[in-house]
C-alpha cells in the first residue's frame, strides 16, 4: 500500500481536461502506486470514481474539480494522509476521526467545548500531525439517511460548522450517561456499528456493579477485587459484622461524586461523605438501625453498591491511589499511556482531584513510602495495569480502546484494583505536565485510529494473549 501526506486544493471544473476530475505528479504517483485511473477515492465514507491525469512535476498536491469535492464533502486540505491500495484500486485520504460529545458547543467562546476544549485543541493538533482530519459531532448532527455529518472542524484557530461524510472512525466522549441511554442515541450508535461498519469507541458507559461483576469472573484478577455487593440492609448488616470500614458508591458515580465511608469507632458507626464545597460532613449512629437510617437518608433512591473497606497505605496521612491510563496503541496492544498517583485533599475520603487532590509521579511516591513490605515498583504496577485491562477486553462485550485504571496498595504491599473507568476525564486538571503541546494519549488516539482504517484491520479487533498477572503479587482467597 503507497503512503504520501498531500495537499488537497479544489479548482473549477474549467481547469480540468474532459472526463478528468484530478490530477498529480508524476513523483506522487510513483509513491502512492498509482499507475493509471480510473479508480475509487473516498474520504470517510464518501466514495467516487477518480478520473486522473498525471503531470510531470514534483509538486505534492492533488488537485481535485469541485465537483468531486463536493461528493467527497472535502475542502481545500494544507496536509492530510493519502494511502492508495492496488489491489482494491482505491484512493483514501485521511482517515476522518469523529469525536462524539453530548451537545453542540458554545460557538463564539473562547472555550466552545468546555472543559474537554484545550483537550480537542490538541485532538486537532495531534490529527494534523499524523494526517487525520478531526470533526466534533453530537448526536442530533448525524444523518444517517444520507451518510453525513454536521461536524465542527478547527479552521485558522477558529471552530465552524461544515458537512462532511460519516468518519472512518468514532470516538465516544458523551459524558452524559442519560444522553448515552436514550433509545434515539442507541438506535443510531447500532446503526453506525452494524450498518455502516464504522469501528465505535469506546463503546459506552459501564457502572462499577458490571465491571466487578465481569472481572470476578477472571481468577487472576478476581484477587484483586475487594468484597463487593450491591447496598441492601442485609448487605449492609452483614458487612458491618465483617469489616471494621466500607466504602457506599454509587454504581453509576465519577469524579469521586457520593461516596460515603462508613468506620466502626468505640461501638458506634461514624459515616463519612464530601460534600460540593469540598468539605467532608460526618454523622454517627449509635446502632445498626440508626446507620441504616442515616444510609437511607443519603443514597435515597439512587443505586449503590457496598464495598470492603481497606487498610491502604498513606501518604503523609492522606488517601493516596494510582491512576493508570492504558490505550490501544498503533498496533492495536494494550499499553500503558500514563501513570500517576493521586493524592487526597486534607480531611478527603477520595482522592479524585475534582475533589481536591493532587497528582505525583508514581515512581517518587513510591521511593517515599518507606519500608513497606512487598512493595512493588512502578513497572510492576504499570504491568499488572496493562492485564487486566487485557482480562477485562476478554469479559467485556463492546470495543473499548481507553480504560482509566485505579489501584491501591494496602499496609501489607497487597495490590488492590478499586476501580475501571471506561471514560476518564479529559479536563486539564488531570493532565501531569500541562505544558506538552499534545498530551501523549492524545497521539496515542491518532496511531489507533490509523490502526483501525488500516485495511488489514479494518474488520477484525484480535485480543492478545493472556499475560496473566506477576507472580510478586501476593494470592488471597476469591471473594465469595
Amino acid at each position: 500500500m503507497g503512503q504520501a501526506k498531500i495537499q488537497i486544493q479544489v479548482l473549477h471544473e474549467r481547469h480540468f481536461p474532459a472526463h478528468i476530475n484530478m490530477v498529480l505528479c508524476q513523483t506522487l504517483a510513483e509513491k502512492l502506486g498509482i499507475q493509471g485511473s480510473p479508480f475509487r477515492i473516498s474520504f470517510g465514507s464518501a466514495t467516487e470514481t477518480g478520473y486522473a491525469s498525471i503531470r510531470q512535476s514534483n509538486n505534492p498536491v492533488l488537485r481535485i474539480s469541485s465537483k468531486l469535492a463536493t461528493h467527497l464533502r472535502i475542502e481545500n486540505e494544507t496536509t492530510i494522509s493519502a494511502y492508495f491500495d492496488n489491489i482494491t484500486r482505491r484512493l483514501k485520504l485521511g482517515p476522518l476521526l469523529g469525536i462524539l460529545i453530548n451537545s453542540h458547543p458554545k460557538e463564539g467562546t473562547d472555550a466552545p467545548f468546555g472543559e474537554i476544549t484545550k483537550f480537542l485543541d490538541e485532538c486537532v493538533q495531534a490529527a494534523d500531525n499524523h494526517g487525520l482530519r478531526i470533526a466534533v459531532i453530537s448526536p442530533d448532527l448525524i444523518h444517517l439517511e444520507s451518510r453525513s455529518i454536521q461536524g465542527y472542524v478547527k479552521d485558522q484557530g477558529k471552530w465552524k460548522r461544515v458537512l462532511l461524510p460519516l468518519p472512518d472512525v468514532i470516538y465516544n466522549r458523551i459524558t452524559s450517561r442519560r444522553i448515552e441511554r436514550t433509545a434515539s442515541v442507541q438506535r443510531m450508535v447500532e446503526h453506525l456499528k452494524d450498518s455502516c461498519s464504522i469501528p465505535f469507541f469506546n463503546d459506552r458507559f459501564l457502572n462499577k456493579m458490571q465491571v466487578h461483576q465481569l472481572l470476578i469472573q477472571d481468577e487472576e484478577a478476581a484477587e484483586m477485587l475487594p468484597e463487593t455487593y450491591y447496598l441492601s440492609t442485609e448487605t449492609l448488616k452483614s458487612m458491618t459484622k465483617k469489616y471494621p470500614s466500607l466504602y457506599l458508591k454509587p454504581t453509576n458515580g465519577s469524579l469521586g461524586d457520593g461516596i460515603i465511608r462508613v468506620i466502626r469507632k468505640d461501638d458506634k458507626w461514624i459515616a463519612q461523605s464530601s460534600v460540593q464545597n469540598g468539605t467532608t460532613t460526618s454523622h454517627t449512629a449509635q446502632t445498626f438501625t440508626e446507620l441504616n437510617h442515616i444510609l437511607r437518608n443519603k443514597v435515597k433512591k439512587r443505586a449503590y453498591l457496598i464495598q470492603q473497606g481497606l487498610q491502604l497505605v498513606r501518604f503523609q496521612n492522606r488517601a493516596l491511589d494510582f491512576r493508570i491510563l492504558v490505550q490501544k496503541n498503533k498496533t492495536g496492544e494494550w499499553a500503558v499511556t500514563s501513570s500517576i498517583a493521586r493524592i487526597a485533599g486534607d480531611q478527603q475520603i477520595v482522592s479524585n482531584v475534582a475533589k481536591g487532590g493532587t497528582l505525583r509521579r508514581v515512581k517518587d511516591i513510591l521511593s517515599e513510602l518507606g519500608d513497606l513490605r512487598n512493595k512493588l515498583t512502578s513497572a510492576q504496577i504499570r504491568n499488572v495495569a496493562k492485564s487486566i485491562a487485557t482480562s477485562f477486553e476478554h469479559q467485556v462485550d463492546g470495543h473499548f480502546a481507553e480504560l482509566g485504571i485505579d489501584l491501591a496498595l494496602d499496609q501489607n504491599g497487597r495490590l488492590w484494583l478499586i476501580e475501571i473507568n471506561s471514560k476518564p476525564s479529559k479536563t486539564d486538571d488531570t493532565v501531569h505536565n500541562p505544558t506538552l503541546s499534545a498530551r501523549p494519549s492524545v497521539v496515542r488516539l491518532m496511531e489507533y485510529t490509523i490502526h483501525l482504517t488500516s485495511e488489514h484491520t479494518r474488520n477484525r479487533h484480535s485480543h492478545p494473549p493472556h499475560q496473566g498477572y506477576l507472580q510478586s503479587i501476593p494470592k488471597r482467597r476469591k471473594p465469595r
